[in-house]
């Protein structure tokens, strides 16, 4: 599969995490109906970062270099987010600060360190 495929579906992946993180800050956790919908859309936001992030790498043979590493820990800080939301140990305006600052980061890393990106 071309890189820009899996560039694509990367970043179709991101928007829907940031959905699911937003809709999940506004939905009731006491309501189940109204958390379920949100959290399987942060969860297949999710699933398609991962899995076309990887596949990306696999096409490219990057090997597993430390910016990757750095990617892979801050997806996994962007799915404990959840947890942060449900159990509301922040307060809805510092979880979306820190949703945003960690996305930056991640953006900052994959557009600097990027072989396909790159002209």
């Amino acid at each position: 599969m071309d890189p820009g495929i899996h560039r694509s579906i990367h970043f179709v992946g991101l928007i829907i995490l940031f959905v699911g993180i937003g809709s999940l800050i506004s939905a009731d956790p006491k309501k189940p109906p109204s958390f379920g919908l949100p959290a399987m859309i942060h969860g297949i936001g999710l699933l398609l970062i991962l899995v076309s992030g990887f596949g990306l790498q696999a096409k490219l043979k990057l090997g597993f270099p430390v910016w990757m590493t750095s990617k892979v820990v801050i997806l996994l800080a962007l799915g404990g987010s959840i947890a942060l939301i449900k159990r509301k140990v922040l307060p809805p305006v510092a979880i979306y600060l820190l949703v945003i600052f960690l996305g930056g980061i991640s953006a900052y890393l994959g557009f600097s360190n990027s072989i396909v990106l790159r002209p």
